[in-house]
């Protein structure tokens, strides 16, 4: 029988905390971490060093999906990880992302996406459970390049869309990213783990935390 988090079960595990579920992540959400390392590790190279420095929160999709002008329905799932007040990064958050429209595209191309949220006020608005690209927080399509500098205006989040291998300059306005309860409560016994230390998720979990630390030049002693 399929897991399902009713309210009751989420307001606990909010309250409770680490301790109010046994953790047993399965392979899908063990994949989803690992496919979100490789996708990040991949696209870091055009992402201008300030940028992943100045990251508050950093979210990759892999492997979304977007057919022409189709709008709504699942784009694709994926993970989110905090800043935390000391500089490293939280325990990833398992998110879905969907309803985006990229414009004209030639449709059904697999793309894969990162969003990097530029204020903490974004990453609180993502972490609430619900968040509306474009209305909760502003978003555009991401730089390209090293000229990016301290100087030029940013919005909430940038959005970087790769798609075979190449950057396409796309936003994702309109679009939802939820979190996924299940796939927390299954890996972490808790329905929020951004408050959660990365060095303290599981080993594949814990894998995603170091690259994204790594290329933000976050703290990285727990990575060995």
């Amino acid at each position: 029988m399929k897991y399902v988090a009713t309210p009751l079960l989420i307001a606990s595990l909010l309250f409770l905390g680490p301790v109010s579920a046994r953790a047993f992540p399965t392979s899908s959400e063990m994949n989803r971490v690992q496919n979100a390392s490789a996708v990040f590790s991949q696209m870091t190279a055009a992402i201008p060093p300030f940028v992943l420095r100045n990251a508050k929160g950093i979210a990759v999709i892999p492997g979304a999906l977007q057919a022409g002008f189709i709008f709504g329905g699942e784009l694709g799932r994926g993970i989110l990880s905090a800043r935390l007040p000391n500089g490293r990064w939280s325990a990833p958050s398992f998110i879905t992302l969907a309803g985006a429209s990229f414009g004209f595209q030639i449709g059904g191309e697999v793309r894969n996406i990162v969003l990097i949220f530029n204020t903490r006020q974004a990453v609180a608005a993502a972490a609430s459970g619900n968040l509306k690209l474009g209305v909760g927080a502003s978003v555009t399509a991401g730089p390209i390049g090293a000229g990016f500098g301290a100087n030029t205006a940013m919005p909430s989040v940038y959005s970087y869309v790769g798609s075979m291998g190449a950057f396409i300059g796309a936003t994702v306005q309109g679009a939802v990213l939820s979190t996924d309860y299940n796939a927390n409560v299954n890996t972490y016994g808790r329905v929020n783990p951004l408050s959660m230390p990365g060095g303290s998720a599981p080993g594949a979990v814990r894998g995603f935390v170091c690259t994204v630390s790594r290329a933000t030049g976050a703290p990285t002693s727990v990575c060995g």
